[in-house]
């Protein structure tokens, strides 16, 4: 088997935990997103609100990327990870719980998926870092390709899933399978931890 085939870097252990948890949780990032935006149709019947959560999961994209990457490159990308993986997780339960009791209103949706989406932008970086870190670098090429082939599969797949899910069992449930994604990369990077990086005077 060629060395930066695919495959071969599927065989790295560390790779492909992070990746597997990395790709459980880009579906239930994007089957939140869709849930969240459809309860909000839902409720308030307004495009506008609706609207309002497509800019409340990806804002703080734009408006964190930048600390985000500097915090990746000067701290301890392990413990960034699992704080921002432990205040999404919590963020999303509360979403499923207060959903399902009938308790939260139009803000309450925003503010937690915004949250959520704060968590998101806070990890890619280091998250990122972390998977280039566990592969030869003649292999990066292909860890690129294959982490790229996952995101893009998880854009389809989640929303359909979301769908489905919704319509059968409702939004509480969806943000349910959310937090077992959120839960199932907490524990892929608990269990293989990002490579310590040289200290940093910024």
């Amino acid at each position: 088997m060629a060395a930066g085939s695919l495959s071969h870097t599927l065989r790295h252990p560390t790779f492909r935990g992070l990746w597997t948890g990395g790709a459980v949780y880009f579906v239930g990032n994007a089957m939140q997103a869709m849930a969240a935006t459809w309860e909000m149709v839902e409720d308030t019947n307004s495009s506008f609100l609706a609207a309002l959560v497509q800019t409340a999961v990806f804002l703080p994209m734009f408006l964190l990327s930048l600390p985000a990457g500097v915090l990746a490159d000067t701290t301890d990308r392990r413990r960034l990870i699992v704080a921002a993986l432990v205040t999404q997780a919590v963020s999303v339960a509360l979403l499923a719980v207060l959903l399902a009791l009938d308790a939260i209103g139009p803000a309450g949706l925003l503010f937690l998926t915004f949250v959520c989406g704060c968590s998101t932008a806070l990890i890619t970086p280091a998250w990122n870092s972390s998977v280039a870190d566990s592969v030869p670098r003649e292999e990066l090429g292909a860890a690129i390709t294959v982490v790229s082939i996952a995101y893009n599969a998880a854009r389809a797949l989640g929303p359909t899933l979301a769908g489905f899910v919704f319509a059968q069992v409702g939004g509480a449930v969806v943000f349910l399978f959310a937090l077992a994604g959120t839960l199932v990369m907490l524990h892929s990077v608990r269990r293989h931890p990002p490579k310590p990086h040289p200290p940093s005077r910024l």
